[in-house]
């Protein structure tokens, strides 16, 4: 006798699959998007199918109920705004014998001692606390606007604000730090990897260094990993996570460098989910390989996935920070800090090279990091005793353990190691910028002093090969296609570096050398950095602009000409208003290009609105000189439609490698130090100001 059919095995059978077919083909974990990550890695796009169809409907709720929370708080921060704005603060009685025509250094000047110290400070609310850094946009604009409400208020009309969603909130962190992964087992790993004459020809276009366009540290010795890629090949399973990782991050930087610098038919469209998908899967061996456990290649595949970072077109400063942070850990865990001749038993001369050039890549990412985001690095409280890489070709090291290392060939003969060793030396000169903006004890003069003339030497360290070429030499060139005439990473990065180092270095003294002789070094080390950033500008490529750093850097640069000009206005009669006609024209021009690049990515329109709007209200202002090619109408469209177009005739053509308000009549620190806003993305709406 049949026995009856139960209840719950009806619905057992009814059950809905939730994977796509090609993936329950597999038997891969497939993440119910439509079309899946697997299937988009394997370009099957069209073979992603679901049983049922609420995958869809799921997925736009989910992204619907995400999304609400963000429209929350993006009215949550106009209201405020409003409201702040409605209100304008209390003024400070000045003494009436006070006008703008005599102004008291006093009240404008910090002491010598303050104005060097200033390194930041803490913003705490009731779940955050957050560490702004003393050199930021944020520090530069507020102190434009404090000039302005000090010595303005009675004639500063206010201006409307319109705040944009968080950029640090949209986009995403580093996927080894911040919980978007979890670890996955080994045969999903490698269902991931792409067939093997893919993964031989994009191995092979990471190890063509002169024609990679991204710099990436020679830390990996390419015979002993294509040795150690064909043994995987015979047998994939017995890999180890920590060397998948290290392939994943070699991958995922090839697909970065195809996105951000031109795709090849057969990764078309297909470049950015890839490298996407390569980052999450360097993440997820480095989990499951256990980075405690100082297995060979762990810091190989750190400094990579770092390196990746870096290159994102996002702004992830402080993410990158942070993981820069477990990168330093890992390698003092593993003794890269110190010198491989200390090693007993003795390490090779191939290895122990090797572990020079990490060590090097290493503390220049940390130098790097700390810069960018304002915030201490780790190594100036880290004993260290490994010495500089030698400038030699990978043929040159000696596999014998008995050989010695022949004598480093001079930066002037470019070897794959030259740019690690002059970058190096550059970011060390960076770490010793981090550490006076974020030394919260008074520094001296002295020691500003010293650090410039660590800068410039680096400087003056940088070979023919990777300095730009002069703009006579530039102009004279022959017109060549865009895409031929690509300035080399190599070359603009560093020079780009070192300007913003020395803005960043002596911008707080461009008030005190208004009033004291002895920071006019400063001064004027301040300005022509500023104005050699803003000159440099003309020969980008629109491709540029759609870097986070390259954004950064030009805006930081038009802050430093907006700040002097404010204060060559506020001292009236200083023997430098003879430079104000040109600091407009530079802050015009630079407007003028931005506008030209403004749709380049979301971003670089917004900086361009912000620009557009300071320099209207610069040149509003009572004494203005300069130009009438962008005229009245900055801001508004029509002077710098003509400007634009001038402008543009005369872009030169070196190609590839935020956004602050000006905001009037309401404090930043005590109104908004509770706010979630990302200062680096804020946003303001064109407009005029009456200064």
């Amino acid at each position: 006798m049949q026995s009856p059919a139960k209840p719950g095995s009806q619905r057992r059978r009814a059950r809905i699959p939730l994977s796509c077919d090609p993936c329950r083909t597999r038997k891969l974990k497939c993440n119910r998007e439509c079309p899946c990550q697997n299937c988009i890695a394997r370009d099957e796009q069209s073979a992603c199918h679901f049983k049922g169809a609420k995958i869809g409907s799921l997925s736009n709720a989910r992204r619907e109920s995400q999304a609400d929370p963000m429209r929350q708080r993006i009215d949550q921060l106009e209201n405020m705004v409003k409201r702040l704005i409605a209100h304008q603060p209390q003024i400070p009685q000045e003494p009436a014998s006070l006008t703008p025509e005599s102004p008291k250094p006093g009240n404008l000047i910090a002491s010598d001692t303050q104005d060097v110290a200033s390194a930041g400070k803490i913003v705490l609310d009731g779940a955050h606390s957050v560490y702004q850094g003393g050199d930021d946009w944020y520090d530069v604009l507020e102190e434009v606007n404090e000039l302005k409400n000090t010595w303005n208020q009675a004639q500063d009309d206010r201006l409307e604000h319109r705040i944009p969603p968080p950029q640090s909130q949209l986009a995403d962190g580093s996927s080894l730090l911040f919980g978007q992964v979890k670890p996955i087992d080994r045969i999903e790993i490698l269902a991931t990897l792409p067939p093997k004459p893919e993964i031989n020809h994009l191995v092979a276009i990471f190890f063509d260094r002169p024609n990679f366009p991204i710099a990436v540290p020679p830390i990996i010795h390419e015979p002993t990993f294509m040795r150690e890629y064909h043994e995987h090949c015979k047998n994939p399973s017995q890999a180890n996570f920590i060397w998948l990782g290290l392939l994943f991050s070699i991958l995922g930087i090839v697909m970065l460098a195809y996105h951000q610098h031109g795709e090849p038919p057969e990764y078309e469209g297909l470049s950015e989910s890839l490298f996407q998908l390569y980052r999450i899967r360097t993440a997820q061996c480095l989990l499951s390989g256990d980075i405690a456990k100082c297995l060979p290649y762990t810091v190989e595949t750190l400094r990579f996935n770092a390196t990746a970072e870096l290159n994102r077109k996002d702004d992830n400063r402080r993410g990158l920070w942070i993981m820069t942070g477990v990168l330093v850990r890992t390698a003092i865990n593993m003794g890269y800090h110190r010198d491989p001749a200390h090693s007993s038993p003795p390490i090779p001369p191939l290895q122990a090279e090797y572990r020079r050039r990490i060590w090097l890549a290493v503390i220049s990412m940390d130098n790097m990091t700390s810069f960018g985001a304002g915030l201490p690095r780790m190594l100036s409280a880290i004993y260290s005793d490994t010495r500089e890489p030698r400038n030699l070709h990978d043929w040159e090291l000696p596999t014998n353990a008995a050989m010695d290392l022949p004598p480093t060939r001079p930066l002037t003969e470019p070897t794959p190691v030259t740019y690690l060793i002059v970058k190096g030396r550059l970011c060390h000169a960076l770490g010793r910028v981090a550490d006076l903006t974020c030394n919260p004890t008074p520094s001296s003069y002295a020691d500003v002093l010293a650090t410039d003339r660590i800068l410039s030497e680096a400087y003056d360290s940088f070979p023919p090969h990777m300095q730009p070429p002069a703009p006579a030499v530039a102009a004279a060139a022959p017109p060549q296609p865009q895409e031929q005439l690509r300035l080399s990473y190599a070359q603009i990065g560093p020079w780009s570096i070192y300007h913003r180092a020395m803005c960043t270095l002596h911008r707080r003294f461009l008030a005190p050398a208004k009033t004291n002789p002895q920071y006019r070094l400063s001064r004027d080390r301040c300005l022509a950095s500023a104005r050699a950033l803003l000159a440099a500008q003309r020969d980008l490529s629109e491709q540029w602009y759609r870097f986070a750093h390259t954004r950064q850097t030009l805006a930081f640069a038009a802050m430093v000409v907006f700040l002097e000009l404010e204060l060559i206005r506020k001292f009236l009669g200083s023997e430098d208003a003879v430079e104000q006609p040109d600091l407009l024209q530079d802050l015009e021009t630079s407007v003028a290009l931005w506008e030209v690049n403004r749709n380049s990515c979301d971003e670089a329109g917004r900086q361009w609105q912000v620009l557009a709007g300071m320099l209207a209200s610069v040149r509003n202002c009572p004494g203005a000189k300069g130009g009438d090619s962008v005229g009245d109408s900055v801001g508004g469209g029509g002077g710098v439609e003509a400007a634009s177009a001038d402008h543009a005739s005369g872009l030169g053509l070196w190609g590839p490698p935020s956004q602050m308000p000006v905001v009037d009549n309401f404090t930043f620190e005590k109104e908004l130090a509770t706010v979630e806003i990302d200062w680096v993305c804020f946003s303001v709406t064109s407009g005029e100001a009456i200064c």
